[in-house]
């Protein structure tokens, strides 16, 4: 009984664990549109930010799944997570360390509305009145808002404030905690060591959990598995939903709201929770006690070294001296290679255009981040785990075999390229969009009604009026800032409430806000966008088990590991890995205004041509899916003879090798007893082959549900 504890104490430790790093990958996607907003990080250094985790993951991968499996698994696997635990809070860590409010609003010296004792209330508040009567007032008021006034988010028609506003950004810029290399090198550094400490729970967890499972249990753990594999990115896109409605400061700036391109999401806090919560089970599974053999002197039955290892006469691991003749057999397979190509070419569009998902949809269809992360977790992952079961299902019932099975896989592949072009016709004029079009016209400084106002250089801060005009800002509305105006900073002011600026020289009735700004048809096409990435996601998935076991059934048993695990590095090295930084080269290529907080540097875009982006993006996405249609061809003319689920062929292989060497082993029993009637046990060299071949059956009791596991779960965050 004591044992039973042991074992369910150590798979609770071990599926938590495993349960908090899945939902790592998936956060990571919520987080990118705010961290390039904080740090003023453009798309493609983004991506090169992101795919640090494949930098650590593809040379240690080998060394963990070369050396792992010798030694006490948990430990390892305990290991990884720990660092995986202190590399989120390193990457949470940064925005501590990075902050951009480090340069004080008395630093940059007497405000320029100030000549001697005198106070220019008139320049500040624009009315004559309040000028004449209440000098003092408007006096005590600058003061009390100006630190607000120079940090906040938008921009008025007024000369002399934003004169000043622009003498704060210059003192913010001389700061070099501004500059992006900082932030972008921890975090670079955080998933670096992140991408080393999940090469442990993926390659070495499975195999683990697949040694202790009997194959009586094999349904109960797959859907457990199936379970984590699901929940991870949806917590992870619940975590992402609800940190994107709260501000990454724990003071939003006056007029602020969801929907506005300033808008930062408390990123952080999402990376610092799964650190924290990862580190106690974490270190629990690195010194959780080694089982000791029953009383009996047999195995203990939870083994955490590798059952399946070559030993010396010592007892200690034999490490194998080279895997290269075992690769040179898998590429020799041509199904594996073709079938490998397919997924390599798969998961490189995939990856990167997910990872900047949430930043078109933000641009394409004006919706805030919290929505989008919101139905990408709820529309997308369900879509893709229905894909997934309907494929097993229709794979099941149809017996699909050799090259009907291929053409299935194809076909699937074809669909899922139709309706990426599908939604190049699947579009909106958001408000960041139509701001985009004609935008000279829009930023044109020289307007009549913009004289005195001084816009250049102002922030962005979209605003429409009641006709659903669209102005850059407040400023370019020609908006003054009045006694209307005072009530936005006002600490008691709910930011929930509609934020209008009125009195506007550019407007007709004088009025314009955010809320102004034509949402509805938009979020109408945003969900006909992701309605058609969900119906993809089924399609896609329909075709995964085939695939996989495609994979699976192309080498021989023996090779199957080495198969899976050569698979998984070259998907790292040419996918997951290049696949970011190539997608945010693409989005940085159709930037049309940078966001230059500093003179002579470009931070983050901050409008893009979206109508080219739209096109450009799902073009490539669905050329290049049709391109690697190619590589499903080859594995449809080389899979003629291919069986995924009949086993009769390998069974009678089976029996036919056992019925031998039970026929070699009583003879040369009967013949060791002729010779030595004492003897009652099998002679060393009989011994041997018995013992050999028990080894060599118990090395083939691997689940296929295991493997299909880890070939779906090796690449964290791709489907």
């Amino acid at each position: 009984m004591a044992l039973d504890r042991t074992v369910i104490s150590f798979f609770i430790i071990f599926m938590t664990v495993y349960f908090l790093e899945s939902i790592g990958g998936f956060y990571m996607t919520t987080a990118i549109v705010s961290i390039e907003k904080q740090f003023q990080i453009p798309s493609k250094t983004s991506g090169m930010m992101i795919s640090a985790g494949d930098f650590g993951y593809i040379p240690s991968v080998i060394f963990v799944a070369y050396l792992g499996g010798k030694g006490n698994r948990a430990r390892w696997i305990g290991m990884g997570c720990i660092l995986i635990a202190l590399a989120n809070v390193l990457v949470s860590s940064s925005n501590f360390l990075f902050s951009d409010n480090v340069v004080n609003t008395t630093s940059i010296g007497k405000s320029i509305l100030k000549s001697g004792n005198d106070f220019d209330c008139f320049g500040f508040l624009g009315n004559k009145t309040v000028a004449e009567n209440n000098s003092t007032w408007c006096e005590n008021t600058y003061s009390k808002l100006r630190p607000s006034l120079l940090t906040s988010s938008f921009a008025f028609c007024n000369k002399g404030l934003n004169e000043e506003k622009r003498m704060y950004s210059q003192e913010t810029c001389k700061n070099e905690q501004m500059n992006y290399v900082g932030p972008t090198a921890l975090i670079f550094g955080g998933l670096f060591i992140l991408g080393i400490g999940r090469t442990m729970p993926f390659s070495l967890g499975l195999p683990l959990v697949d040694d202790n499972v009997k194959k009586a249990n094999l349904p109960v753990y797959f859907a457990g598995m199936f379970v984590v594999r699901l929940l991870g990115p949806v917590i992870g896109f619940g975590m992402g939903t609800l940190f994107n409605t709260q501000y990454y400061k724990f003071t939003t700036p006056a007029g602020l709201t969801h929907v506005d391109p300033d808008w930062i999401g408390r990123w952080w806090a999402g990376f610092l929770i799964i650190g924290v919560a990862l580190f106690l089970p974490s270190l629990l599974l690195f010194f959780f006690p080694t089982p000791k053999p029953n009383a009996d002197g047999t195995p203990s039955s939870l083994a955490l070294v590798d059952r399946h290892i070559k030993r010396n006469s010592d007892g200690e691991a034999i490490i194998p001296k080279t895997i290269d003749s075992k690769v040179k057999g898998v590429m020799k397979q041509p199904i594996y290679v073709w079938a490998m190509i397919g997924r390599i070419m798969d998961v490189f569009i995939f990856k990167g255009f997910f990872v900047f998902l949430p930043k078109y949809v933000e641009v394409q269809f004006g919706l805030p981040q919290y929505k989008i992360h919101m139905y990408m977790g709820i529309i997308g992952v369900f879509g893709f785990a229905i894909g997934v079961l309907s494929g097993t299902v229709i794979m099941k019932k149809f017996k699909l075999e050799g090259r009907r099975a291929a053409s299935w896989v194809a076909m699937c592949s074809a669909a899922a390229a139709i309706l990426s072009f599908a939604n190049i016709t699947v579009g909106c004029d958001s408000t960041l969009t139509a701001l985009g079009q004609n935008l000279t016209a829009k930023m044109d400084l020289n307007i009549p009604c913009m004289s005195n106002c001084h816009c250049d250089k102002m922030p962005m801060f979209p605003v429409c009026d009641k006709e659903n005009n669209v102005f850059y800002s407040p400023c370019h509305a020609g908006c003054p800032f009045g006694l209307n105006e005072i009530q936005l900073f006002n600490t008691s002011h709910d930011r929930k409430e509609k934020v209008i600026f009125s009195n506007c020289k550019c407007v007709p009735n004088g009025e314009v806000s955010r809320q102004f700004c034509a949402t509805e048809e938009c979020e109408f096409a945003a969900l006909k966008y992701f309605f058609i990435i969900a119906l993809g996601g089924v399609i896609g998935g329909m075709g995964v088990t085939t695939g996989v076991l495609i994979i699976l059934r192309s080498v021989p048993p023996i090779h199957r590991s080495i198969s899976l695990g050569f698979q998984g590095f070259l998907v790292s090295l040419l996918a997951t890995l290049p696949s970011p930084v190539f997608w945010g080269f693409i989005i940085d290529k159709l930037c049309i205004k940078w966001d230059q907080r500093c003179e002579g540097s470009n931070g983050s875009c901050a409008l893009y041509d979206a109508p080219n982006l739209r096109i450009w993006l799902h073009l490539l996405n669905g050329g290049l899916r049709l391109f690697s249609l190619f590589a499903d061809v080859m594995v449809i003319y080389h899979a003629k003879d291919l069986k995924l689920v009949e086993e009769v062929e390998e069974k009678k292989t089976e029996e036919v090798k056992l019925e031998s060497v039970n026929k070699e082993v009583n003879s040369l029993l009967n013949e060791d007893k002729d010779k030595k009637q004492h003897r009652r046990t099998p002679s060393g060299g009989v011994a041997s082959k018995i013992a050999f071949h028990n080894e060599e059956n118990k090395s083939r009791k691997g689940s296929i549900a295991s493997e299909i596991l880890f070939t779906e779960m090796s690449q964290p965050g791709v489907p």
